[in-house]
Order: structure tokens, then sequence, then C-alpha cells
């Protein structure tokens, strides 16, 4: 009986190199998302301080406080709402690049798993193939000794004779 043949897919380097690809977008995507949660952290901590200023004008409007110290706390309140603006647009920045980046993500997992669902139709077809030439020596061993056995009987009956 031959030795059976060792499964080779010919792209198998191409179904590295993009299992390679997809691992490092998945990274980027993971840096990507973090840093998404570190500005959208900023923007609460921005929006804390705001509601927090607009808290002290009120009290200070209320109580009569001075007018220059009212004019710096509405200035606070002015450059910490711009604040609060420029953040709300970098928030959602990084956000579009996190939904691009995971499209790029899903993109080539789409890649990947095409080649690998290739590379198992192959070794599947492989496995039978081997199995069919197995079996059809196996037939053939086995025919080969029928026919001796049944020769020899044969030759038996005739020396018989």
């Amino acid at each position: 009986m031959r030795p059976v043949r060792k499964f080779r897919f010919k792209l198998q380097a191409v179904l590295e190199h993009r299992r390679f690809l997809e691992d490092r977008l998945k990274v980027e995507l993971v840096e990507l998302m973090r840093e998404e949660a570190q500005e959208r952290a900023r923007l609460a901590e921005l929006m804390h301080q705001l509601e927090t200023s607009r808290q002290m004008l009120v009290s200070r409007l209320q109580n009569g406080g001075d007018v220059s110290e009212l004019v710096q706390l509405d200035d606070y309140v002015k450059t910490k709402t711009d604040d609060v603006n420029v953040q709300r647009l970098t928030v959602e920045a990084v956000r579009e690049r996190v939904e691009a980046k995971r499209a790029e993500v899903l993109e080539a997992m789409k890649r990947r798993k095409l080649l690998q669902a290739l590379r198992d139709k192959q070794e599947r077809m492989h496995t039978y193939e081997c199995a069919r030439v197995e079996q059809n020596e196996l037939d053939n061993d086995t025919s080969v000794r029928f026919a001796r056995s049944e020769k020899g009987i044969f030759q038996g009956q005739a020396s018989e004779h």
C-alpha cells in the first residue's frame, strides 16, 4: 500500500497573510476603542466642570456677587461650553474612525473566512480521495488474494484428477 499524501494547501501563505492582516486590524480597532473611551471620559469630565461652573454662576447671581467676578464666571462658562462642543466633535470623529476600522475588520474576516472555507473544502476532498484510493487498493488486494485462492483450489482439483 502507498503512503498517504499529506494535504498541502497551495494558498496557505495567502491564508496566513490574511490572518495576520485581520489580527493587526483587530489590534488597531481595540486601540481606537480605547481612545474613544478616553475621549468620552474627557467629555464627561468637561460636562461636569461646565455644570459646576453654571451652578456657581447662578449661585453668585442670586447672592448678588461682584460684577467682575460674575463676568469672569460667565467667560469661564462660555469657555467650558466651547470646550465641551469641541470635545463632542472629537468624540464623534473618533467614533467614526472606530466604525470605519470595524468595517475593515469585518471585510478582512470575510476575506480570510472565504479562503479558510476553500482550504477546508480542499482538505475534505483530499481526505475523501485518499480514502477512495486506499479502498481501491484494499479491494484490489482482496481480489488478487481471492483469485489466487480460487486458482489454488482449481489447481488442487486438477491435480486430483
